[in-house]
């Protein structure tokens, strides 16, 4: 991991650090005209030594060790063209080949720093759970639920029952029954959402193993839950900065949404396979 995926998916930085972080991604040449930690603090409307916690934190030294990986880091994925904006990845002006390279870019950045962040325990954890499970249910607003109809018709292909509820209400009802054998899993990229702490608030009181996916950092909601399982965090917070779209949060969600099914899958590989076999058949009769 090079320090600009450091800098994109480690966790506990302070505000301050974090403004440091936004400006050198947002405009990576700053760095060039900062040659102190001083004047990257002006620029980043922070201290020196401010500066220098954050280049500590990301196991360099001193400033002039930092500013020397950083440079080199940038220019490497320059030359791979690796280096892109994740809420502006294009401009207006772009050719239509730029765009093409910029976005697969961005999956092949959001893949990587989504493997960077999952914790092997808090992921068997998780397999553990859903596995487990009599049935999964998913909790969650707008288009981050959208994006796990594709983990629930690969888990029911495999015999698992997953239960999307779309509507409030039923998302709702559904966590208040006392359901200790189901499995539940809570979505929401901030980890602040209302509804969401709402519904992992009565699965914790009735007994449900409950996992968060959120974005990185401490949030209320991984803090209810058992588990959590970290969304690479590249781009700006909601409402902070305008956003051409989600690219790399609903990658980075539907790549942990597929560690989860191999990892379920892998438990029983061998009748898992025989489900699929069996699935295939059915196919192939019906042509």
């Amino acid at each position: 991991m090079d320090i600009i995926e450091k800098m994109r998916c480690q966790e506990n930085f302070t505000t301050a650090e974090q403004g440091i972080i936004k400006l050198l991604l947002t405009d990576p040449n700053i760095i060039l005209t900062s040659p102190t930690a001083a004047q990257l603090g002006v620029a980043a409307y922070t201290s020196a030594s401010t500066v220098v916690r954050l280049c500590q934190k990301l196991a360099c030294k001193n400033f002039a060790e930092f500013k020397a990986q950083f440079i080199s880091s940038y220019q490497q994925r320059k030359q791979k063209n690796l280096y892109v904006d994740a809420d502006i990845p294009f401009t207006a002006t772009d050719p239509f080949e730029t765009v093409l390279d910029q976005l697969t870019a961005l999956e092949e950045i959001a893949i990587r720093a989504t493997r960077a962040v999952i914790k092997p325990k808090a992921y068997q954890t998780a397999v553990e759970f859903l596995n487990n499970a009599t049935c999964i249910d998913i909790y969650g607003e707008g288009g981050n639920v959208n994006l796990l109809h594709d983990f629930a018709y690969k888990m029911g292909r495999i015999h698992h029952q997953v239960h999307i509820y779309q509507d409030n209400q039923q998302q709702l009802l559904s966590a208040a029954l006392k359901h200790p054998d189901h499995c539940a899993i809570v979505i929401s990229y901030s980890g602040e959402t209302p509804s969401s702490l709402r519904y992992a608030k009565l699965l914790k009181e009735n007994g449900v193993p409950t996992l968060s996916i959120t974005g990185q950092g401490n949030n209320s909601l991984s803090r209810l839950t058992d588990v959590d399982l970290d969304i690479a965090t590249l781009e700006s917070k909601p409402c902070t900065n305008v956003k051409l779209g989600t690219f790399t949060s609903s990658i980075s969600v539907t790549t942990i949404m597929n560690y989860l099914y191999a990892g379920v899958f892998q438990k029983d590989y061998a009748t898992h396979y025989e489900h699929l076999h069996a699935d295939m058949q059915i196919f192939l009769k019906e042509r």
